[in-house]
């Protein structure tokens, strides 16, 4: 059964989170006199009708996996499909559908476990998963350790969606800034091509915070995706901001801080119909995801990295969003 969570701290945040899929449901920061939501969420009860993963954790592995295979020291495992031919984020019955037991709670900080088993959504072996989160000052912090009894990509995110305006509408408004040289092209599955990682370039390039309306669908990739849904590799080490969204108002700016290699920028491109707090429908564009992982359809693919966790090895991810209110 769903268990609701709320923490608050004493620089007034102020974080609702569930143990279904330990989705994130409400994050409020303070702005001047006013507690400004930042995140979009629906009903507790809404939660399992939606399908763009609404600030759940996924895995076992997030982001796509080509025709849900991967091969390992001459093992082959089919992965159930969740996206076409093609798995995402973990499969049809991922870790953002499952119930997540409280392992500890405090005002300002709740850890979760998760258990999945040998074979789930045909990934090998079990896989232990610790998450905690943590309101500290103004950040709210993230921290994921996986371990798994047989070889397997593990690559675990979370999938808010943001908007800082403190009020439904275009997210597209926000300034952004991503401190990477280098992206993933995709097809028009959201696969990656076969190339390696390519230059960033026109509207594709972010190294300069820039209003994401400038140069809208001016490139073939963002037409292919209807928007943003890219894989940008982090030129910052853990110590510098990856990502740095500002509100259409300029009252208020996100930086997020990771100990993973990407960031997937995703405009919230088929958001339309899913469920909102208040009862209606949300819009496509009404918020960004700014996922840290692993790179997409890596486990097959060397040159994207290795995302394998081996027996007696600790996946460890860390990220941090950090608020600024001017």
């Amino acid at each position: 059964m769903t268990q609701l969570i709320t923490l608050t701290n004493e620089s007034g945040m102020q974080l609702k989170l569930m143990t279904t899929g330990a989705a994130l449901l409400s994050l409020t920061v303070p702005v001047g006199d006013e507690q400004r939501e930042v995140l979009l969420g629906c009903k507790p009860e809404d939660y399992l009708r939606q399908q763009v993963y609404l600030n759940a954790m996924v895995g076992r592995f997030a982001n796509r996996i080509a025709n849900s295979v991967i091969h390992y020291q001459g093992e082959t495992y089919h992965l159930v499909a969740s996206q076409g031919e093609n798995c995402l984020h973990g499969g049809k019955d991922g870790f953002d559908r499952r119930e997540w037991s409280i392992v500890s709670l405090q005002q300002d900080k709740v850890t979760l476990s998760l258990h999945s088993a040998d074979g789930d959504q045909g990934f090998p072996g079990e896989c232990d998963v610790t998450l905690t989160y943590a309101l500290e000052n103004n950040d709210v912090l993230i921290d994921i350790q996986a371990t798994v009894s047989k070889a397997c990509p593990v690559n675990l995110t979370c999938h808010g969606y943001f908007n800082l305006d403190g009020k439904r509408g275009d997210v597209r408004e926000h300034d952004l800034m991503v401190n990477a040289s280098r992206y993933l092209p995709i097809d028009a599955m959201g696969i990656p091509l076969s190339s390696a990682p390519q230059p960033v370039e026109a509207a594709l390039d972010l190294r300069q915070s820039r209003c994401l309306k400038e140069q809208w669908l001016s490139h073939p990739q963002l037409v292919t995706a209807k928007g943003f849904d890219h894989c940008y590799l982090l030129d910052s080490d853990a110590q510098e901001a990856a990502a740095r969204l500002t509100s259409a108002d300029a009252r208020l700016t996100m930086e997020v801080f990771t100990n993973q290699p990407g960031i997937q920028i995703y405009t919230g491109n088929y958001l339309d119909g899913a469920p909102s707090r208040d009862g209606t429908l949300y819009q496509d564009y009404e918020g960004i995801c700014l996922e840290a992982q692993l790179l997409p359809d890596s486990p097959g693919r060397p040159e994207l990295g290795d995302p394998w966790l081996l027996p007696g090895n600790t996946y460890h991810h860390q990220t941090r969003y950090r608020f600024i209110a001017a």
